[in-house]
């Protein structure tokens, strides 16, 4: 044996067993291939969220046994594996924090999955390999469940199903194109019994409660510069989905609220201390209402959105001191939930806390002292007035030349509210929210910036609202007593295109020239490129509605609507049944694929006239042809066969030669004639 073919795999001993087992023992080389590329499918997806270095061990160990398969290099020796191994626990254990979490038991997994790889040598190996594979899938929807990624995954368990397959096929010409068939085919007849469980089968808590230390931020963050929304507008990934139960609401009224920043310190605004707080009082809500589902992307924060006032309609949510809403836990996958929002609310109308009168009114006096001389100024010249107060603002930021832009000059860390006020005057959304703040403080009003996201693009297709990060806005709550809690957005002075159109309307070339290729599109809505967005979207949408957001909640609502009262007992019930007809149609499916092909018409029509011939007496002999049956069947039966000689030499090339041309369609209606007048003589 050759030194390439032992590195192979390890070959039998003549004397040890009998050749016939020893295939048992080895790994058919096309199983190998195959096994190979579903290593490779399976691991490249968690390159966004693992380090590189993991997926890097995962691609040489592969790219290892690509050589050994190939008999270059080596099976790794004692030594060399337990180096390996030891690395590998040491390297994870340096990632800190993110090794007691997810990130940490999945890197693991994984480079276990590779090492194995290199030292598999028998079948045994192989399918421990890719059982391996098989949870490796798996920990790629705890990090991701989009569509896209639903998609890869199915047809990397089809790969990984098809080397499990090759692998039991011992004989020396495996196909890979087979397996691929078997293996899809299996996977085909598993879905309907999938379905059921999914319906049936009760529903755990979410995954985004286990910790994922190691995953970024996204959108809005508790902490706020002047410039952090414009930088976060020039990006078009997606925030969050907003499907109406009833109608949408006007463009202007879509101011979804997610934190609030009652404090103002060197130069950054801070969200409000995290507490837990009190539902208002039905009586200050008001009478009308709107009921939305909010289909949330990963965030790794607690704030949820919501029109204002938003009660929770699904218990995913509980208020803060500031009326806003936080799940228990971060967000780390698709977060459904529900909200009503009542349109008519007045918060704390009949009284301000005193904690929340003091953050709301605290202001350095000592920076930005040109703004709290103008407002003082104001103050005293419209008689403390604060509708006035609202309204001189508006009127000056409408008048002035201030300039609404994405890039607007840096600030100074301090007095940085004044040089934007009196100097620059280039800004964005929350630069003027957080003057307008200082101004109505500096007034003696109660105010603070709320920061969230204004409009949004309602999908042509499904007619759901798709938010984005470039609809992040920042705006101002004032409190006047009986009134309570009341909004007021500066930018509607500066750029009212942004409140009535959306964000595109308000951008200047310079700044539309700065979104990227995606937002461009989808701000133009028309063509190719945006009508391909609206339909994956709302393929996505369909997808996060029906399947990641399919919680408890809404498992109830559709069992309901099956089993009518939903008891233990019928659920159970629901589960045989649905179980025994998924079992039912693959086994009809499998004996439909069994069943004896369908017979050419011209066999079938020569069997059935001799058939007919065996009842008057005639029968065929077993080494008789159909041509000589047929001249014995014409001397027979006289009188009326003086066109049998055409059939019998049609027939004759039809069976024996398949190159003659002949008219089928005149054999078969000539022994369709013969055999019905051999039927109407017996009778």
């Amino acid at each position: 044996m050759s030194t390439a073919a032992a590195r192979l795999g390890p070959q039998p001993v003549a004397t040890a067993r009998p050749a016939a087992r020893s295939a048992v023992f080895q790994i058919p080389r096309n199983a190998l291939a195959l096994l190979m590329m579903a290593q490779l499918a399976v691991i490249l997806p968690h390159m966004g969220q693992l380090p590189f270095w993991i997926v890097g061990v995962g691609l040489f160990c592969g790219f290892w046994r690509t050589q050994i398969f190939r008999g270059r290099w080596e099976y790794p020796s004692a030594t060399v594996k337990a180096l390996m191994v030891l690395g590998s626990v040491v390297s994870v254990a340096s990632m800190g924090r993110a090794a007691l979490g997810l990130e940490g038991a999945t890197s693991l997994l994984l480079l276990s999955f590779a090492l194995k790889l290199v030292e598999m040598k028998t079948r045994r190996d192989a399918i421990l390999v890719i059982f391996l594979c098989y949870f490796v899938i798996a920990t790629q929807f705890l990090f991701d469940q989009a569509l896209v990624i639903a998609l890869y995954e199915m047809l990397a368990l089809v790969l990984v199903t098809a080397a499990l397959v090759g692998l039991n096929q011992v004989h020396a010409t495996v196909q890979p194109m087979q397996s691929l068939r078997i293996a899809g085919s299996l996977i085909a007849q598993a879905l309907p019994l999938t379905l059921v469980m999914f319906l049936f089968f009760p529903r755990v808590g979410p995954i985004g409660t286990l910790d994922l230390p190691g995953s970024s931020r996204t959108g809005i963050s508790d902490r706020m510069k002047p410039g952090d929304v414009a930088t976060l507008t020039r990006s078009d990934e997606l925030a969050f989905r907003v499907a109406f139960k009833d109608r949408l609401p006007p463009a202007d009224q879509l101011y979804f609220r997610g934190l609030v920043y009652p404090h103002f310190v060197a130069g950054e605004w801070r969200k409000g201390t995290r507490e837990s707080g009190v539902a208002p009082d039905a009586r200050d809500l008001g009478e009308r209402s709107i009921t939305y589902d909010v289909l949330l992307q990963p965030t790794a924060s607690e704030w949820l959105f919501a029109l204002n006032f938003g009660l929770p309609r699904s218990g995913k949510g509980y208020f803060t001191p500031y009326h806003t809403l936080e799940a228990d836990s971060p967000v780390h996958t698709v977060l459904r939930y529900r909200i009503e929002s009542f349109t008519d609310y007045r918060l704390d109308a009949t009284g301000l806390p005193d904690a929340v009168r003091q953050e709301s009114l605290a202001i350095d006096r000592d920076r930005n002292q040109r703004l709290q001389a103008q407002a003082q100024a104001w103050l005293t010249e419209l008689g403390g007035d604060v509708d006035a107060f609202i309204a001189r603002i508006a009127e000056y930021v409408r008048n002035e030349p201030y300039v609404y832009t994405l890039s607007p000059a840096t600030l100074p860390e301090l007095d940085s509210v004044d040089r934007f006020w009196f100097d620059t005057r280039e800004g964005f959304c929350t630069h003027y929210a957080g003057a307008t703040v200082l101004l109505l403080r500096a007034a003696g009003v109660p105010a603070r910036m709320v920061g969230g996201y204004l409009g949004g693009a309602v999908n042509r297709i499904t007619g759901h609202l798709e938010v984005r990060q470039y609809d992040a806005h920042a705006w101002v709550e004032y409190w006047l007593p009986q009134q309570g809690w009341l909004r007021f957005d500066p930018t509607a002075a500066v750029a009212p295109e942004r409140i009535r159109s959306g964000l595109s309307a308000a951008l200047s070339q310079e700044d539309r020239a700065q979104l990227s290729l995606f937002a461009a599109a989808r701000f133009g809505g028309e063509g190719l490129v945006g009508t391909v967005l609206q339909w994956a979207d709302s393929l996505e949408h369909r997808w996060n509605l029906f399947v990641v957001g399919f919680d408890a909640s809404q498992q109830k609502g559709v069992l309901a609507r099956l089993l009518g009262e939903v008891t233990p007992q019928r659920i159970v019930i629901g589960m045989l049944a649905g179980g025994g007809m998924c079992l039912a149609l693959v086994s009809l499916v499998l004996f439909w694929r069994i069943r004896q092909p369908a017979r050419p018409p011209l066999e079938a029509a020569f069997d059935a006239l001799t058939q007919a011939a065996a009842r008057v007496g005639v029968v065929r002999q077993a080494d008789e042809s159909p041509a000589a049956f047929l001249r014995r069947l014409a001397v027979v039966e006289e009188g009326g066969w003086e066109s049998y000689g055409g059939t019998v030499e049609g027939l004759q090339q039809h069976f024996y030669d398949p190159t003659a041309e002949h008219d089928g369609a005149v054999l078969l209606r000539e022994l369709r004639r013969w055999r019905l007048r051999l039927l109407l003589r017996r009778r």
